[in-house]
């Protein structure tokens, strides 16, 4: 049966944790090769004016391809944050890079919430050949601004995803807990269990991987710190026949 090995990881722009309030770097573009999965989501991907992110370069490097969906202009100094007046250092989003072949569909608007200073956040929706199977795989990250801010973006995802009788996967940063999600997503099974952030001493999950009945988890797990200040999430999934 096709399988494939699918990575999502927050990589909060190549930045630690801030630390006496600020954010150092960390080697990103090493993290990404050393997971040596399939497919990597990558949320908060950045892109700095005059270069390509560490997702494009990553992805030319082992020959594979990088699919972005930009959200808005971030600032990184003293840490990263999205800005609505178009200031800042380049721009902030979300990557996925395949070694499959893939083909991007579009993106998926989960809309603004209060709060929110993302202008154009929303999903990533490729179609990905897994040994002659068609996979649609679904790259997220919804805002942080609870409680009401995440269930709101899901019911608007849930909306338009691929039809669950189709192999599916979604995968990203929800910002929300297990139950909620599972809530708020009917029908897409939760794959990964365990605490993702903050990455140094975690004690909630909210970043997660979703499957539709006909795509099975055969290896599921948190994985260690990278540098982010989250904890990325790795599963081995099947695709039935």
């Amino acid at each position: 049966m096709p399988e494939l090995t699918l990575v999502s990881f927050n990589c909060h722009a190549g930045l630690q944790a801030r630390r006496n309030g600020v954010c150092e770097p960390y080697d990103l573009e090493s993290v990404l090769r050393g997971f040596d999965a399939d497919v990597i989501v990558v949320q908060e991907s950045f892109t700095p004016d005059g270069d390509e992110s560490a997702a494009v370069k990553v992805a030319r490097e082992l020959g594979a391809t990088a699919h972005e969906l930009p959200f808005g202009r971030v600032q990184l100094d003293p840490w990263p944050q999205m800005r609505r007046d178009q200031t800042g250092s380049g721009i902030g989003g979300l990557a996925v890079i395949t070694r499959l072949p893939s083909r991007r569909i579009g993106r998926l608007s989960v809309g603004t919430v209060p709060g929110d200073f993302t202008p154009e956040r929303g999903a990533l929706h490729l179609e990905v050949d897994v040994d002659g199977a068609t996979l649609d795989v679904v790259g997220v990250h919804l805002t942080s601004r609870l409680p009401f801010g995440p269930p709101v973006q899901m019911r608007r995802l849930a909306k338009q995803l691929p039809p669950r009788h189709r192999h599916a996967v979604v995968a990203g940063d929800h910002n929300f807990w297990g139950p909620g999600v599972s809530t708020f997503m009917p029908g897409w099974k939760r794959t990964v269990r365990g605490r993702t952030w903050p990455a140094s001493r975690p004690h909630s999950q909210i970043d997660h991987i979703l499957v539709t009945p006909s795509v099975r988890a055969v290896h599921t797990e948190v994985l260690p710190p990278q540098g982010s200040d989250h904890r990325g999430v790795r599963a081995v999934l099947r695709v039935d026949d």
